[in-house]
């Protein structure tokens, strides 16, 4: 979950919402990452992502900062559009093809957000 500067949007319009899910979609290619679900609210997002490697951190401020920059330039934005540390929940890892109590009900979460 990544939330915007004193509650600010971090979509300004559907326009913005792409940018972000060509950027998300990006990263789970480049750091092979699996997505299972996200939420896009106005001033924050949840994701729901399995690692394939030991790169969550760096894949989420990859995707950060790629997307903070990419909406400054097209808003002409000098500062931040996001604050502070992305905060995670950590679930064992299990194979997806099995029926995973607790991925199901980390979609149930974020779909519920």
């Amino acid at each position: 979950m990544s939330r915007g500067n004193d509650g600010q949007d971090i979509y300004l319009s559907n326009d913005d919402r792409r940018l972000f899910l060509e950027i998300l979609a990006e990263m789970s290619e480049r750091f092979e990452v699996d997505i299972f679900a996200y939420v896009l609210m106005s001033n924050y997002y949840h994701l729901l992502v399995q690692t394939r490697r030991a790169n969550l951190q760096k894949a989420m401020q990859w995707m950060g900062t790629t997307y903070t920059r990419r909406f400054n330039n097209r808003h002409n934005k000098p500062a931040t559009c996001s604050r502070g540390a992305i905060k995670a929940f950590w679930f064992k890892v299990m194979p997806i093809s099995c029926n995973c109590p607790a991925i199901s009900t980390g979609i149930r979460y974020v779909a519920g957000s």
